[in-house]
């Protein structure tokens, strides 16, 4: 199939092509950047029995037909190969033994004793997004509240966070080959870096997230520190990336809809709903990593063999008018709303409750702050990057006291 993933008309406004892709589903095959053409699973009962179906579908790449990719993660730097080892990697029993040693630190209770202070962090920054002179949602909040955020959890110095953001600057890069050399020098740097805080944990435990990790016991068996980089490393890269899109997403989806906004603000009783609504409907992560076929088998009338690879289109199950009413509408009070945004089966979106909380807290925040926000630049200025899977604002311009005439740019 023909359609371009990655262009700003579809990153802008997906709806048209994510109807072409489930026309021609459950299955279908389409072509995506730098991996060429892809296998897609499209539909919302599709989606949903992949992901759910660990016997069948592998996320271990070492099981897919093209032994190449695992060769290169083999001959990758070590730096890099720690990071990529992660849970998303893992499969059965070694999944669920990586998943349990750090679940409860993401669970619903722990992440709501965290709002306080995330609201605390929030406000800052928004504060200072409001003094800014570039007016920048994306650099001073989005992208900001959920590295702060994550620092928190893990009990790092405040004096040590800015070099931590330029680490992360480097990881947000590395889809480019320009940003390889950057991504490298960072990611030795910041993983000498967390070596030395696993000692000191080690010695001195605390509450923080490193502690708990380091401390981590089943039966006797403990995380080694391979493995405890790989878990920081997912959190960073998968946890603060997203986040980012998915608030940055949402804020100009609510401006795009200024009578959803309306309902919201006046009836914060259906933040929750918002919420999720929010997930679904901006589709920041739009598909899944590839899944391997464990043998010859035929699913959702299509026959494969053991390690073809397959991807989830997460956006397309969530834009399923057979699983959704009126699919590309915004409807923050929309019920049932099963949505497949963080995924779903063993691999459901390890912190799911966290990246709730924090777009919850912006929209909470945002309009006290500055409650005649608009978008600083028409919508058909805004860029958004080509990179294949995300969809994600390189930039969102906004101000907190609209021009004359700034409020009819949208």
């Amino acid at each position: 199939m023909n359609v371009d993933l990655v262009s700003q008309e579809y990153k802008r406004d997906p709806g048209p092509t994510l109807d072409h892709l489930l026309a021609a589903g459950p299955v279908t095959r389409a072509r995506i950047p730098i991996i060429g053409e892809m296998t897609f699973v499209t539909t919302h009962a599709a989606v949903e029995a992949m992901l759910k179906n660990e016997a069948l579908f592998s996320t271990d790449v070492a099981n897919g037909r093209n032994r190449r990719i695992s060769v290169l993660l083999r001959f990758m730097p070590r730096n890099i190969r720690v990071m990529t080892s992660n849970m998303l990697q893992k499969d059965g029993e070694e999944h669920r033994r990586l998943r349990k040693m750090v679940d409860g630190a993401f669970r619903r209770g722990a992440v709501e004793a965290w709002v306080p202070r995330i609201e605390g962090i929030a406000d800052c920054l928004l504060d200072d997004w409001i003094a800014s002179d570039d007016g920048d949602f994306v650099r001073h909040v989005a992208r900001a509240l959920p590295l702060a955020v994550i620092c928190e959890i893990l009990g790092l110095p405040e004096a040590d966070r800015p070099q931590f953001t330029r680490w992360m600057a480097a990881l947000s890069d590395a889809g480019s080959l320009r940003g390889l050399p950057r991504l490298y020098i960072s990611l030795s740097r910041m993983n000498r870096y967390l070596m030395a805080r696993f000692e000191e944990r080690r010695k001195r435990p605390g509450e923080d997230l490193i502690s708990i990790l380091v401390h981590a016991s089943d039966d006797g068996d403990n995380l080694s520190d391979d493995e405890v980089l790989a878990m920081l490393g997912l959190l960073f890269i998968a946890g603060h990336e997203t986040t980012t899109h998915l608030i940055s997403g949402s804020v100009l989806t609510l401006l795009q809809h200024p009578n959803e906004l309306a309902r919201l603000r006046a009836d914060p009783s259906i933040e929750a709903a918002a919420v999720e609504e929010l997930l679904r409907f901006v589709g920041a992560v739009e598909m899944t990593k590839p899944r391997y076929l464990r043998h010859d088998a035929e699913f959702m009338g299509t026959r494969f063999r053991k390690g073809d690879a397959i991807m989830a289109h997460l956006s397309a199950a969530n834009r399923d008018a057979t699983a959704f009413n009126d699919p590309h509408r915004l409807d923050l009070t929309r019920k049932p709303n099963r949505h497949v945004a963080l995924g779903g089966g063993p691999h459901f979106c390890l912190g799911a409750w966290l990246a709730k909380a924090e777009l919850a807290v912006v929209l909470r925040r945002l309009w006290v702050k500055a409650p005649d926000v608009a978008v600083a630049m028409p919508e058909g200025d805004l860029r958004w990057t080509r990179q294949s899977g995300i969809r994600a604002l390189t930039t969102l311009p906004l101000t907190p006291t609209p021009h004359a005439g700034m409020k009819d740019m949208i």
